[in-house]
């Protein structure tokens, strides 16, 4: 059985990275500089896809100085999704979250998360 390659696109307010631009620094970096940057952003795109996973994005938390809102979109068909949030203080764990989705293409543990499609609809 062959391992798929997974390509990266990560776009921040900034600058756009691609494949060979990525490093677990420049994620790492993004993330940090939240706390300066509060109207920066970062969304990472797979492709294909993972685990039906269209992007993994990360803000400020608006209405949280210090807290970042992370968000996942799960592609369900052409038409159909499902969008998920989750807000932490804890920019250790959402750099953990963005190096395991494009090292490992491993999704974050949703347990705590909220589905807020409606929101989109």
């Amino acid at each position: 059985m062959s391992e798929t390659h997974v390509s990266y696109t990560i776009r921040t307010q900034h600058a756009t990275f691609i494949n060979e631009a990525i490093e677990a620094s420049v994620i790492t970096d993004i993330i940090h500089d939240f706390v300066s940057d509060d109207s920066d952003f970062i969304v990472i795109e797979p492709t294909p896809m993972i685990q039906n996973t269209l992007y993994l994005q990360a803000i400020s938390a608006p209405n949280n100085p210090g807290g970042i809102v992370v968000e996942l979109r799960v592609q369900h068909d052409e038409e159909s999704f499902t969008h998920y949030s989750y807000e932490t203080e804890d920019t250790a764990e959402v750099i953990r979250m963005f190096l395991n989705y494009w090292g490992s293409q491993q999704l974050p543990d949703m347990t705590n998360w909220t589905d807020i499609t409606e929101q989109f609809e």
